[in-house]
């Protein structure tokens, strides 16, 4: 009993007990340890990952938003069917981002994704955190008025005796600029209600600017060089009262007095530039319809060319706006898209909207009285041959000129081809045949040409503006609002709006 209740020999098993216990708390502590440090490592790689990938989904907005970047071309790598080394690279701090995106043209959207990329603290891996964003693309249709020379009938050209000449029995309330000579041959009435001339003012018989009515009838006149009447005496300078030589002017607004003033306002010819609105214009050579009818029914061919670049040449097929047929050409939603270019043949109306680009000429020549709806401008890298009436207000079987608000509704066509070509004579880049009427914007590289007993209501800009017997040209509503894409303007594009549906 004795030697059983001894405590002899446990000495040694109580301390190897120890020593494991010990060993396996020691052990646990440092694998928990050494976890939590790989997890922490871990934590912050996929923290700075994200970072990264944040950083390139700014990038990918910063191009989008860049004023001369157009938001609706594929300005940034695509993802879908495009391998990872050809997305974007950024090299930041802590490691890289690939970043890319979709557009979808349809819905007028940028599906964004981009890859963090970072070194692994635990060992030779990388980690890599993935996020995504959509971007929605609002279209610019309009935008304020740049160069005052689109609320005028503006004349270019320069040096000679009539850069700019009326023909018989012209009447017209349109504003008008002339940037050299002006001649009125015989029996022009020219009731405009203002008229500047940089050069010489020289009238014809019969030939004469408003009316000695009344101070309502004279026509507020600025003419910069000499003036005279029927070939007789010039008066140099052209200035004080000239109703001797059929000029009934009146000067100094509002509070008017008879008289020429000599102090022309002076402001350039807007420019176009065809090459970049090749590149930009939606739709366009290089921005096809996203919504498109199928044959018969093809809308025109915006690239006729089989080089991809603009050049300005006649011989490019001549496209018909208004055939015996619909079409429809869309990008973007149908509610509110990006650019169209439509044509309904039964209602004869073309639906136009934002800036479109056809690489060749076009011709309205139904000879029937259409209509359009919205706001656009047209570049032609051709000319624009016109029989019959294309109005943006209608009454009756006529263009209704009265109600036609021109900062609301307003089609631009601006062509640099240079005839003959087609119906178009030589020289003209425009051309409104006999008993034809247009209402709104014409730009002409070369002359713009009105056959007879045709109308226009609306600005034009052109080297001459050829106006033959009995043309009219109606007087318009101050413009302060044009489409996007009118000459002379800055060229603007769509703007991204800020991201959603962000992911990861």
């Amino acid at each position: 009993m004795r030697r059983l209740a001894g405590e002899r020999g446990m000495v040694l098993p109580m301390a190897l007990g120890i020593i494991v216990v010990l060993t396996i708390t020691v052990a646990s502590a440092i694998y928990y340890t050494t976890e939590n440090q790989r997890s922490a490592g871990y934590s912050k790689g996929k923290q700075v990952a994200l970072t990264l990938a944040e950083a390139g989904l700014n990038n990918a907005n910063a191009v989008l938003n860049e004023p001369n970047n157009n938001s609706l071309h594929q300005i940034v790598p695509k993802c879908t069917g495009n391998a990872q080394p050809n997305w974007n690279r950024t090299n930041l701090d802590g490691g890289y981002t690939l970043w890319c995106g979709d557009l979808d043209l349809q819905n007028s959207w940028w599906d964004l994704t981009s890859i963090g990329f970072v070194r692994s603290p635990n060992n030779a891996s990388t980690i890599q955190h993935t996020i995504k964003e959509r971007v929605v693309v609002t279209p610019v249709i309009t935008q304020p008025l740049n160069n005052p020379a689109w609320n005028y009938m503006f004349a270019s050209h320069t040096g000679s005796a009539c850069d700019e000449t009326l023909n018989n029995n012209v009447t017209g309330g349109s504003r008008m600029y002339v940037a050299g000579n002006l001649c009125l041959n015989n029996n022009v009435a020219l009731t405009p209600s203002s008229l500047w001339v940089k050069g010489n003012l020289d009238l014809s018989n019969n030939a004469a600017v408003g009316a000695a009515t009344n101070m309502s009838t004279r026509i507020e006149t600025y003419v910069g060089g000499q003036c005279r009447y029927g070939g007789g005496s010039w008066a140099n300078p052209c200035s004080g009262d000239q109703d001797s030589r059929h000029i009934y002017a009146k000067m100094t607004p509002p509070n008017y007095v008879v008289g020429v003033d000599t102090n022309v306002p002076i402001f350039a010819a807007p420019v176009a530039d065809f090459t970049a609105w090749y590149r930009d214009a939606i739709p366009g050579p290089n921005t096809p319809c996203a919504t498109v009818s199928t044959a018969p029914n093809t809308p025109p061919q915006f690239d006729t060319l089989t080089n991809g670049a603009y050049v300005r040449d006649n011989n490019n097929p001549i496209q018909d706006l208004t055939p015996n047929h619909d079409y429809t050409c869309r990008v973007g939603p149908t509610s509110n898209p990006d650019g169209e270019l439509s044509w309904n043949n039964s209602t004869k109306t073309l639906t136009v909207r934002g800036t479109i680009y056809i690489d060749g000429s076009a011709t309205i020549s139904n000879g029937a009285l259409n209509q359009y709806n919205g706001q656009a401008t047209i570049y032609l890298s051709g000319t624009l041959y016109l029989n019959g009436k294309l109005c943006g207000g209608v009454s009756g079987s006529n263009c209704d000129f009265n109600a036609w608000n021109p900062n609301t509704e307003m089609l631009t066509f601006a062509a640099n081809g240079i005839g003959p070509n087609g119906s178009v004579p030589n020289g003209d880049s425009i051309f409104v045949a006999n008993n034809s009427s247009f209402q709104g914007a014409l730009y002409a590289t070369g002359n713009l040409d009105y056959g007879n007993n045709a109308y226009s209501d609306g600005p034009m800009v052109g080297s001459q503006i050829i106006l033959s017997n009995n043309v009219s040209t109606q007087a318009f509503g101050t413009i302060s609002t044009v489409p996007v894409g009118q000459p002379g303007n800055n060229q603007v594009y769509a703007q991204p709006n800020p991201p959603q549906r962000f992911s990861g």
